[in-house]
């Protein structure tokens, strides 16, 4: 116990849920990957969960972000970028912390940066807030989407028959990596643009209204 320390537990349990997956990752595993008993590990992490989270901030630590450009969408590109090759890098991490729920302090810094960025833009507050929001789950519901699709066996001729557009999405060849550009930057671009249109709009309409003359009251004599 006395050789071990808080990096060496994060390091040995990231290869265990890279190794053994999401159902694979238990104390006992990461215990035995570092020659300790499981309870040794209690000593460092509280639970299962505590765990979970030195494995999220290890995966996290291990491609550090590049600084920020300046140019808004480059930066939220960048971001994007990063999200998918360290969920692809490790694709176990992601469960992890669905199942448990891991807020790290690795995590907020990303998440302080994603709303800088949206507010970079030109939106307001809220606007902003929402780009931030609805972008980050969606941007991360496709590369989850992704690392499943890239384990599933694709359908054989027989089942395909009958489904010639079907046969083109499994059979065509994309690059996977402009794919994911062109449609992250396609929903920064979309997102942007729908929200700017819609606070013009609310404040055009809203200066409207307060520029209406009031109609004069009537006073009875």
């Amino acid at each position: 116990m006395a050789d071990l320390d808080m990096k060496r537990i994060a390091a040995a349990a990231l290869r265990v849920a890279d190794e053994a997956g999401a159902s694979g990752f238990t104390m006992r595993a990461v215990a035995d990957a570092l020659d300790v008993t499981p309870m040794a590990l209690y000593h460092y992490v509280e639970d299962k969960a505590a765990l979970a989270a030195l494995v999220v901030d290890a995966s996290i630590k291990e491609h550090p972000l590049a600084a920020p450009t300046g140019i808004w969408q480059d930066d939220l590109w960048a971001m994007a970028d990063w999200m998918r090759r360290t969920t692809l890098a490790h694709p176990a991490v992601g469960e992890l912390r669905r199942t448990y729920r891991v807020w790290t302090p690795a995590i907020l810094p990303m998440t302080e940066r994603w709303l800088s960025l949206w507010q970079q833009s030109g939106l307001d507050l809220d606007p902003a807030l929402v780009a931030a929001t609805t972008s980050s789950m969606a941007i991360a519901g496709l590369v989850a989407e992704e690392a499943v699709f890239r384990t599933l066996d694709t359908p054989d001729e027989a089942a395909l028959a009958s489904f010639p557009n079907a046969r083109l999405v499994f059979d065509t060849k994309h690059d996977r990596d402009s794919d994911y550009e062109l449609l992250v930057r396609s929903l920064i671009e979309g997102l942007h643009a729908r929200l700017m249109r819609e606070s013009d709009s609310h404040q055009a309409n809203t200066k409207g209204r307060e520029s209406r003359p009031r109609p004069r009251s009537r006073t009875k004599i």
